[in-house]
């Protein structure tokens, strides 16, 4: 709520001087300089008035002596306080005429403030604004709180309360209009783009989760994502942007996420040291916090705000700690994963650390410890990343390792075998049985390492959750097909199924569910493609590829058709729960106008499988548009 030109009433003279006379001597200046003012902290030229039991109005403050004190620096900082606060200033203009400024509390999360400009001893204008109220009822549309005021020559005395369910922070600025319009300008940029590369890096992890299976860059992405909804909501653009009517919803969005963020880091420091297998001790300590987290964060929406937000402030603090301590010890311990793993959480821990002081009051706020957690963050994200490379790195080494010892297990067995051979053309009749022996005992490790290799093979051929073949085996295949119906002037066609709304299903049943419905899905493809020429596969997600050979693009068609009233027509239960699931095909074929690649083969099957999505889902869709790019929008 903002309201101009408002009086005080029933102010008598003796109590107007009774405000100006014995207060008015002791406040201390600020200068207004017309064109010149861009950005003057008022902060440590305000005197203050604890209110701890909210007993005051502004007709008592002007009305009374009180026992005002200094400010010490800039940036006013009470911490977390059930008081209210009181604050007195005085600005000069020392030109010969009115000047248009604003007051800025660079602070977008407090619930009530109310700033008074006074002259004589009484109210002329006044401004009541907070996170409790309508965004668009602000003066102006700005994140934080910005309030338009005319200072008259000379001296101009103002007077501002400040009350909060959390901290209480008065970091008042002083700015010539334009200044302040340019200054926001730049700072929404910054914010941009500090926004669009954290945004980048979720998208980047969680794709690259997506290619890995690797848990922790999961609760990675989750972590980060938190934080980013916690900062969009500090900072005041969730209120300003994304839910300027939700009143209710914005008085705890900022305690919410930082739950949120003290479980999933939490989770996250859990798999990626797998403290499970490695320290059991830290890992029993980490889940107690987690649960503590998970308990703070429901309180969040059933008791108060000023609660929540110091407990779970506090929780930050501790499992940044833990964090930290925890990376370290792994690193001592020689996990090779926690050189990036210690430097990013020392960051992040610095950066978070000092924003938690920040709000308990320990550090004066400013612009390096306002953004401290966001900068850290980037630190965060970036040295993770080099973290997962690192990781990548040393599993293909591992895997090029086991490779070399396989290679030498068999050249050593067919040494054996010809040492073997030779010693039998010498020996004599009475050592034939231990040589029949010696050669049955080598037949029998033959035939161990080939059905290891089998087993190798398999596993590197098919896809471990649904058994059907993986995207590498069928991608192999498809090269050799492609060129074998060329060769031939043969028909090739290929089918893409995409599982409708999966991602419901996770949310709405758990992942175990999930699981469930891709070896569903899994055997109703092997039960309705028999021929033994064809290739079904997995192809990543809930998306399938089947490749059928000396297949038409009508042929293709039918059978895409057969799946997908296949898939509208199974249900099954999981945990008493009854899932019914729908799929969109999109098929390719050899014959429309040949693609130059396997690639662009199965592009364009992908390219039908979106419009199949985009026209309603569970139905099938031929590519059919020469023109079209090969890569879908």
């Amino acid at each position: 709520m903002s309201v101009t030109c408002a009086h005080a009433d029933n102010l008598s003279i003796t109590d107007q001087t009774r405000f100006i006379t014995p207060n008015q001597s002791i406040t201390p200046t600020t200068i207004y300089t017309p064109g010149k003012s861009q950005g003057i902290p008022i902060g440590s030229k305000m005197l203050y008035l604890e209110d701890e039991e909210h007993r005051h109005s502004i007709n008592t403050i002007l009305n009374k002596t009180h026992a005002w004190k200094h400010i010490q620096r800039a940036s006013p900082n009470f911490g977390f306080t059930n008081s209210a606060f009181w604050f007195k200033f005085r600005i000069d203009n020392p030109s010969n005429k009115p000047s248009d400024v604003y007051l800025e509390l660079a602070i977008p999360f407090l619930d009530k403030v109310e700033l008074y400009q006074v002259n004589k001893g009484q109210v002329v204008a006044q401004h009541v604004v907070g996170d409790t109220y309508p965004f668009e009822q602000r003066p102006i549309s700005h994140q934080n709180f910005v309030l338009p005021y005319t200072l008259n020559k000379g001296s101009n005395e103002f007077v501002m309360r400040i009350a909060s369910a959390g901290t209480i922070e008065a970091p008042l600025i002083l700015w010539d209009t334009e200044s302040h319009a340019k200054f926001s300008s730049d700072d929404h940029l910054m914010q941009g783009i500090w926004a669009g590369v954290i945004g980048i890096m979720v998208i980047y992890n969680l794709l690259l989760f997506f290619s890995i299976r690797e848990m922790s860059y999961f609760y990675y992405v989750l972590f980060v994502f938190s934080y980013l909804l916690f900062q969009i909501s500090l900072k005041g653009y969730g209120f300003a942007y994304l839910w300027p009517e939700a009143l209710e919803w914005n008085s705890y969005a900022i305690s919410v996420f930082i739950g949120g963020c003290n479980i999933t880091v939490l989770v996250l420091i859990i798999e990626f040291l797998k403290l499970k297998e490695t320290n059991p001790k830290a890992y029993r300590i980490a889940q107690a916090l987690a649960v503590v987290s998970s308990i703070s964060f429901v309180l969040t929406f059933i008791i108060s705000y000023s609660i929540t937000i110091r407990l779970n402030s506090a929780l930050a603090l501790i499992n940044c700690t833990m964090s930290m301590l925890l990376g370290y010890i792994a690193l001592f311990r020689g996990h090779s994963d926690a050189r990036y793993y210690c430097l990013a959480w020392t960051t992040t821990f610095l950066g978070i650390g000092t924003l938690g002081a920040v709000k308990f009051g320990l550090v004066t706020a400013n612009f390096f410890t306002n953004n401290a957690g966001q900068i850290g963050v980037l630190f965060l994200v970036s040295l993770l990343s080099l973290a997962l490379a690192n990781r990548i790195n040393r599993e293909k080494e591992m895997r090029i390792l086991a490779q070399e010892s396989v290679l030498s297990s068999e050249k050593r067995l067919r040494e054996s075998q010809e040492q073997l051979l030779e010693t039998q053309t010498t020996i004599n009749a009475q050592l034939e049985s231990k040589v029949r022996e010696r050669t049955q005992s080598m037949q029998r490790a033959l035939t161990e390492l080939e059905q290891a290799n089998n087993r190798l093979e398999l596993a590197s051929t098919t896809d471990s959750l649904t058994t059907l073949f993986n995207r590498r085996h069928f991608e192999s295949r498809l090269h050799i097909e492609l060129k074998r119906a060329e060769r031939h002037r043969r028909e090739l066609s290929v089918i893409l199924c995409d599982l409708d709304r999966f991602k419901s299903i996770n949310d709405n049943y758990g992942h175990k569910t999930g699981d469930e419905c891709l070896r569903h899905a899994a055997v109703i493809l092997k039960n309705t493609i028999t021929r033994s020429g064809d290739i079904i596969a997995r192809y990543g997600g809930e998306e399938f590829i089947i490749l059928l050979v000396d297949t038409s693009l009508n042929e293709a068609e039918h059978v895409a058709n057969t799946l997908c009233q296949e898939f509208s027509n199974s249900a099954f239960e999981s945990n008493g729960n009854i899932i019914e699931f729908t799929a969109s095909f999109g098929v390719s074929s050899l014959s429309q106008k040949s693609p130059k690649t396997a690639d662009e083969l199965v592009t364009r099957a992908d390219i039908a499988m979106y419009e199949a999505k985009n026209n309603g889902r569970n139905q099938v869709k031929l590519w059919n548009n020469p023109g079209a790019p090969t890569t879908p929008e």
